[in-house]
């Protein structure tokens, strides 16, 4: 089932219009019955794959995000982003768990490893 992104002011717009005036051209198009060529849109990818892994990080179950930007060699603010993208909210001195590190550190082509 359809579900508008009501975030996105072409909601209400026809499959492959992207303004009023590809919609009042459309229109002009079906009553002369001319073919008409929109143009193409740009696509998303389905899902973004992570990079290839390219390291390796050996962590406890939990640092802060700032320790954690400091072994990944990104700025806190950063970390802290990724973070909330995936539904964590932390401060800069905040400890994560492994979970939330692994997925992090996957998102920069980093594997995450417990220590011992």
């Amino acid at each position: 089932m359809f579900s508008p992104d009501y975030s996105k002011r072409d909601y209400l717009l026809p499959k492959g219009c992207k303004d009023l005036i590809d919609v009042i051209r459309l229109e002009e198009a079906q009553k002369a019955q001319i073919p008409l060529r929109l143009p193409k849109l740009p696509s998303l990818p389905e899902e973004l794959s992570a990079p290839p892994a390219s390291g390796v990080i050996f962590v406890p179950n939990g640092i802060t995000v700032r320790e954690l930007a400091a072994l990944l060699g990104q700025k806190t603010f950063k970390i802290i982003a990724d973070a909330m993208q995936l539904g964590v909210f932390a401060s800069a001195n905040q400890v994560i768990d492994f979970n939330t590190i692994s997925r992090i550190a996957r998102s920069y082509g980093i594997e995450a490893r417990k220590t011992r």
